[in-house]
């Protein structure tokens, strides 16, 4: 069985590709159920799946016996998502074995990220693994390799500086705007969305000296609750124009599938700040600027593209936040040297195991070829020895049992050894030349021992590490 990733991050795809791939939370477990069922009696796609689906990266990660498989997943990526292959294919990248191994380990360490060391991946693969156990589409291989990338990202941010000062998403957000804007001192600011990003924003701002925090989110309740966590005011969607408004800075992080502001949106906005500023200058005689700055950190893009072209509106979106983000790389990567030796020890704590169970299957088959042998033969004897008692015959069954045991001892210590070291192939075929065992049906064989698995493995395991 092969472990392979496939994939397109910030990295190699801009966000007008990666938005139109990326899996709505509600829809993942029908497409891990897509990618690990059978569909008319044929082999699955994959024997186990999990998907990561963040604004930043888009990974299918599987267990397979198909070379074929990257082909394979493109093609259910066009169709999932009603995208042509040739818009996105060339944008993804492919790993296999300990490649794909050290990708997840790095990813869960915050190494592939756009802000270096950011630690809201680590919960974001944690929930892909999560999702994945729900569904039922994970067995022990995936399992144990995402306990081991979630182990890796703690190692990481506990025994280096990797992670310290490093900014979420939302945190490079609010730094784009203090460096746009000069200062955030006195500004109003609209939050469009109550999730993590937006409150991860809302203790930035008001740290960064933000005095009015408005909250515009589509469940009125959610958005009401971060207002009074924060001391914000809060307002319904249909309330948007009025609350734009009102704000210096709008950043938005809703989960929505298509955009919720839109041009008509902005101009309203400006046209009644405009209105209100004029009267404030008449009755004050202080010029105020009708401006206003837009960021999108949402995947999908939570703000139509358009927006940019209204005089007076400067719209960001996460791809901006490389340049952000640029200036604090120099005192972190520092770190980078000391965190992939962790994430290397990591991986090779798994390869270790995986290569050691490679012999199982081989093992299996020659313990079950060796207990069709003893069982044929005390049938035959049994036939030549119908005088014997039962206390006779119980004694013989288990010398022809310790007998077996006795043969396979060393065969078994040494093919686990030689797995252990990456011989284990070899010497599996070996095995399965002496013994004359069907070695195409090995690989067949670990299918169904994965899918019968996957159960127990959900039941029985947990992703809190």
């Amino acid at each position: 069985m092969n472990l392979c990733v496939v994939g397109l991050d910030h990295t190699t795809a801009p966000v007008e590709v990666r938005e139109r791939l990326a899996f709505n939370p509600a829809d993942l477990p029908a497409a891990l159920l897509q990618l690990t069922r059978r569909h008319n009696g044929t082999r699955p796609l994959l024997a186990e799946a999990v998907i990561v689906s963040t604004c930043n990266r888009v990974e299918i990660y599987g267990v397979t016996a198909d070379a074929g498989t990257a082909r394979n997943i493109i093609h259910f990526l066009s169709e999932f998502h009603g995208v042509p292959e040739e818009q996105f294919v060339s944008s993804l990248f492919f790993y296999t074995g300990k490649e794909a191994t050290q990708h997840l380990c790095e990813t869960a360490a915050g190494l592939n990220s756009i802000v270096l060391g950011e630690a809201q991946i680590q919960g974001q693969v944690r929930n892909a693994h999560e999702v994945a156990q729900q569904t039922g589409s994970i067995g022990p291989i995936l399992s144990r390799l995402f306990r081991q990338a979630i182990i890796t990202g703690k190692r990481v941010r506990h025994e280096t500086q990797v992670g310290q000062g490093a900014a979420s998403v939302s945190q490079a957000g609010v730094e784009l705007a203090r460096q746009h804007l000069g200062s955030l001192e006195g500004r109003r600011v609209l939050l469009v969305g109550s999730g993590q990003v937006s409150e991860l924003a809302a203790q930035n701002l008001l740290a960064n000296g933000a005095r009015d925090l408005m909250i515009v989110n589509r469940t009125l309740a959610n958005g009401l609750a971060l207002a009074e966590r924060y001391g914000a005011r809060n307002f319904c969607y249909e309330e948007l124009t009025d609350a734009m408004a009102q704000a210096d800075i709008v950043i938005s992080s809703t989960s929505a599938p298509v955009t919720v502001i839109h041009r008509e949106h902005v101009v309203a906005a400006l046209q009644t700040r405009a209105a209100q500023q004029e009267l404030a200058l008449e009755l004050n005689g202080i010029p105020a600027s009708n401006e206003i700055l837009l960021i999108d950190l949402a995947v999908p893009r939570d703000i139509d593209s358009d927006v940019s072209e209204v005089p007076g509106v400067y719209l960001f979106t996460v791809d901006d936040l490389q340049a952000v983000v640029n200036s604090t790389l120099e005192r972190r990567t520092a770190a980078v040297h000391a965190a992939r030796k962790i994430v290397q020890q990591e991986v090779n704590t798994f390869h270790e195991w995986l290569t050691t169970r490679e012999a199982l299957p081989a093992l299996s088959r020659l313990r079950q070829h060796a207990e069709e042998l003893r069982t044929n033969e005390l049938k035959r004897a049994q036939r030549q020895l119908d005088s014997l008692s039962s206390e006779q015959w119980h004694v013989i069954e288990a010398l022809s049992r310790s007998l077996v045991n006795k043969l396979l001892h060393s065969p078994t210590v040494r093919m686990k050894h030689a797995a252990a070291n990456g011989d284990g192939p070899h010497y599996a075929a070996m095995l399965c030349d002496l013994f004359d065992l069907n070695v195409e049906d090995l690989e067949e064989m670990m299918v169904p021992m994965i899918m019968d698995r996957r159960e127990r493995v959900r039941e029985t395991e947990t992703c809190d590490v």
